[in-house]
């Protein structure tokens, strides 16, 4: 191992079924570990895999030698588990140099409470993760001293303590955010960003495709047989590609319309669909959900996007009626200085007044459309966060002033807007940080050009959110104590109903509530 230790080391060989004689340079095997070890595999990349064993098998022909330690005393056993415990506790704080790891005192401070609580292992699991969002936020968990030399008589009381510290964990303590500010600037994004540019080999004579590789210089093209091939390749990091992106270009596959998400705003539009003829966002928001879908960081375009409006326009002429999302696994504005996606699906609505798309962004990058007539089915929909929430969340974005510039330019130009505020985050000085964003976008923009506006707090199925922990671990925004209701994580029925009413509150002295949509 890697890692320093105190326990006797060897290898241990699977199998799945019994082995009743010696194998020859086999030392210790094991069943159990096989069935772990395939179906750990399946979730977790397999250098985050440690099999830890109090007791396994070995093939030695003579009992005694098959015995490395005597547990019959027991102060033996508890020096093992203590040995066991202490070294997990440090496995689950690499790399050492982090920050938000637990000191060796606060490691300590945990152990005593865990083995005053008697939590289930779910509850100990839950505990861990509260742990960890209480010192990214506050650089301690000095609350836990308040339980150090407490007395639990029964698991009934622990688990009211647990809910207890869970409860606090949520109060929202006036702390100072560190406004870390990130360049926004779009300018040179790219070419810094796609060193190297993956390319289908049935596409490479596509237009779309040498237009977009006209696009940049002094990159490495590289040849493919299938986007998957890079894209869906095992072991890969999310945020450490999202550093340094790749390209990749692609041929559209089959059936790439699907049916709108219960969790998402069809805005009483009846026919609601999406479609994703890009994967991935060259931005990189703290809670996108993107991080939960796709264990690759780089970005996928699938370059003939002719196919995708064949399918929508035999979707449209069967329905007669259509509201599509198209910017639903990427920000198509902030790519459209290279591909142009977001003006072809301009031109090709445009004779189809009941064909509406809505374009959802965080870009400032509009200005094609201020030199295009607007469209009453072409909805540009811009997402807003507080400022110093989208300097700290919303890496290369345009700044919450900049996308109001935006919306105000279109506005000038006669495009009606939609305003989302999606997804609410709770987080310090809440109240203050959103009265003071709403109040200065409408001191900016004219309130009757805005078509509705959508409000919807932070939500996410249980799945994506525990491989967004894993690969984000230091975020104060994932690591908060969400309720699970039905599978999906989200705050709690009382949190998100002052968070969603007191927005509202907000928008109702300059909106009327018909446009108000939750």
């Amino acid at each position: 191992m890697i890692y320093k230790h105190y326990f006797l080391e060897g290898n241990l060989t699977t199998f799945d079924k019994i082995i009743e004689k010696k194998i020859e340079n086999i030392e210790y095997i094991d069943m159990e570990a096989y069935g772990f070890f395939q179906t750990a595999s399946i979730f977790f990349k397999k250098d985050k895999i440690i099999v830890l064993k109090i007791v396994s098998d070995i093939l030695k022909e003579k009992l005694k030698d098959r015995i490395l330690f005597d547990f019959k005393d027991d102060n033996l056993f508890n020096e093992s588990y203590k040995k066991i415990y202490d070294f997990l506790l440090k496995f689950i704080n690499i790399p050492d140099n982090n920050k938000n790891n637990f000191n060796n005192s606060e490691q300590d401070l945990i152990k005593k409470v865990l083995e005053n609580l008697k939590l289930s292992d779910t509850m100990t699991y839950e505990f861990f993760n509260i742990l960890k969002y209480l010192k990214i936020k506050y650089g301690n968990i000095n609350i836990l001293k308040r339980y150090e030399n407490i007395e639990v008589n029964s698991k009934v009381q622990g688990k009211k303590i647990f809910e207890e510290i869970k409860e606090f964990s949520k109060l929202n303590n006036k702390i100072e955010i560190e406004r870390k500010a990130l360049n926004n600037k779009n300018s040179s994004l790219f070419n810094n960003r796609f060193s190297h540019i993956y390319v289908e080999k049935k596409i490479l004579n596509n237009k779309n495709t040498l237009e977009i590789l006209s696009k940049f210089k002094d990159v490495k093209i590289i040849e493919i047989d299938n986007y998957k091939e890079v894209f869906s390749s095992n072991n890969q990091d999310f945020h450490l590609q999202k550093l340094g992106q790749k390209l990749i270009l692609a041929s559209n596959k089959p059936n790439m319309i699907y049916e709108g998400a219960v969790v998402c705003e069809s805005f009483e539009n009846d026919n609601f669909y999406y479609t994703s003829s890009i994967i991935n966002c060259v931005y990189d928001c703290e809670y996108c959900y993107l991080q939960g879908v796709y264990s690759s960081g780089n970005i996928v375009i699938f370059v003939d996007i002719e196919k995708v409006f064949e399918e929508v326009e035999e979707l449209y002429n069967k329905l007669k009626t259509l509201y599509l999302c198209v910017s639903y696994d990427t920000d198509l504005l902030a790519i459209e200085n290279i591909c142009g996606f977001s003006e072809k699906w301009y031109y090709f609505i445009e004779d189809k007044k009941d064909l509406k798309i809505e374009l959802r962004t965080k870009s400032g990058n509009i200005d094609k459309f201020l030199n295009l007539k607007p469209l009453d089915n072409f909805i540009i929909a811009f997402t807003l966060s507080p400022e110093n929430l989208a300097l700290k969340n919303e890496k290369y974005t345009a700044s919450f002033k900049n996308r109001v510039k935006a919306i105000k330019k279109l506005q000038e130009q006669g495009w009606k807007v939609r305003i989302c505020i999606d997804p609410l985050i709770y987080s310090d000085n809440f109240e203050k940080n959103y009265s003071q964003m709403i109040e200065y976008l409408f001191n900016e923009i004219d309130k009757e050009k805005v078509i509705d506006i959508s409000i919807g707090v932070f939500r996410i199925s249980k799945e994506y959110l525990k491989k967004m922990r894993n690969q984000n671990q230091n975020s104060e925004i994932l690591y908060y104590p969400f309720e699970c209701i039905n599978g999906v994580y989200t705050y709690s029925n009382k949190t998100k109903s002052y968070m969603i009413n007191f927005i509202k509150e907000q928008f109702l002295k300059y909106i009327n509530i018909n446009k108000i949509y939750i």
